[in-house]
């Protein structure tokens, strides 16, 4: 996975615009470029540490070519390559790990420069009998730089004009220049310049690639928020906004076996608006929405919490489970949530408002209860018994022992 780039609506069009124009890297917004920078910086400091610490060994290797060529040659080689290359490398091994992009550009570039031009002074001028394979080799060492060092093409082009530049410097300070090294000089150029597409065309690739990759992970983050939005929705009532049944019974069933495994108590409370039918046709259906769902709003205030939920079960029904909650505890929350509701005035249209009651039954979970339905089906019990009794109750369901329930809970006149 990508990293987060934090990526904006704007940046988000730009990125669909370049992906159809085909602009190259210097055209690319800022912002674009940021991006690019950021998803490329961990990957270039090794890489080029790596390529540095291949280079630097390749130059202590080549002592062993100026070693064959001749104690002359090696005795000019050696504080060259010790002295100037290897340290060289060695500073942009350091910068590739710790240094600045600039830093790290520059010192690898420098130390290109430092390895073709000692390899093509010493051929050039102590050991010509050798020329080919040392002009050769540096040709070679270039070429291969410019294949493969992380660097944009214009920096690579430059490190190809020093270095190039810098050879027919050494060649034209030759004592005897012949037809043979001008046509290897020659052949060394060409090589170059022709080194340059392939980083060019892997460039090309590397930026289009770059591009469609984020319009993917723009893409996913949008289909993933898609889904989110759709899994809220499909899980939460359009009314009321309350968790809808299907996210109840799920959530309720996981609570039910972590109650049962941890011998803890649940509370389950059922919750029926009064008279509703009578509501809706008096003041309408818009009315009793609006009247559900501030009823909603306050179940919530006055219900949920850690381990507590309210859900629509259907039409103006509503459930709550309590999760840890005792006996009193249950009622207690329960009469208080009874008497918001009736307390609060719900506005029924044209400036008119009107009050509402709820009746509720409780239970708790038995030692007996096998499944949440046994629960919902015993609080639904207590509040039909509520309703029985004259509505604005809250009714706790009736024990299995054949003794009567607790006192019914009934707002005071």
């Amino acid at each position: 996975m990508r990293p987060e780039l934090g990526l904006t609506p704007d940046i988000d069009r730009e990125i669909g615009l370049l992906a159809e124009s085909g602009k190259r890297f210097g055209e690319w917004p800022r912002s674009i470029r940021q991006l690019w920078r950021a998803e490329k910086l961990h990957r270039r400091r090794h890489e080029l540490a790596f390529l540095n610490a291949i280079a630097l060994a390749w130059s202590l290797v080549s002592l062993a070519l100026d070693f064959s060529a001749g104690p002359e040659v090696l005795a000019a080689g050696l504080p060259l390559r010790l002295g100037i290359v290897a340290p060289l490398y060695l500073l942009a091994i350091a910068m590739a790990l710790y240094g600045g992009w600039y830093a790290q550009r520059w010192t690898s570039i420098a130390a290109v420069l430092a390895f073709v031009w000692v390899g093509g002074y010493l051929g050039m001028h102590i050991a010509p009998e050798q020329l080919a394979e040392y002009v050769m080799a540096s040709g070679l060492l270039l070429a291969m730089g410019i294949a493969v060092l992380p660097i944009r093409v214009p920096w690579l082009a430059l490190m190809a004009g020093l270095t190039v530049a810098g050879l027919w410097a050494i060649w034209l300070m030759m004592p005897a220049r012949g037809q043979e090294e001008l046509v290897l000089m020659a052949f060394v150029t060409v090589t170059t310049c022709v080194s340059l597409l392939i980083p060019a065309r892997s460039a090309r690739i590397k930026d289009e690639h770059f591009i469609y990759a984020l319009r993917a992970q723009i893409a996913s983050r949008d289909l993933m928020s898609a889904n989110e939005q759709l899994r809220a929705l499909s899980d939460h009532d359009d009314l009321t906004g309350l968790p809808n049944r299907r996210n109840l019974e799920r959530v309720f069933d996981e609570a039910f076996r972590t109650s049962v495994a941890a011998g803890t108590d649940l509370a389950v409370i059922m919750i029926d608006v009064d008279h509703f039918k009578r509501f809706n046709d008096t003041y309408g259906h818009v009315a009793g929405d609006r009247t559900l769902a501030q009823i909603a709003r306050t179940l919530e205030r006055s219900i949920c919490g850690p381990g507590r939920m309210v859900a629509r079960y259907g039409g103006e029904e509503f459930i709550a489970v309590l999760d840890g909650t005792e006996e009193q505890s249950a009622l207690r929350i329960a009469d208080g949530a009874r008497r918001a509701i009736a307390d609060r005035r719900v506005s029924v249209g044209d400036r008119r408002r009107s009050s509402v009651t709820v009746s509720m039954g409780v239970t708790l979970r038995r030692r007996a209860d096998r499944s949440p339905l046994s629960m919902i089906e015993r609080a639904d019990a207590a509040l039909y018994e509520a309703k029985e009794a004259g509505r604005n109750i809250v009714r706790l369901a009736g024990r299995s022992d054949g003794k009567p329930p607790p006192a019914i809970l009934k707002e005071q006149a």
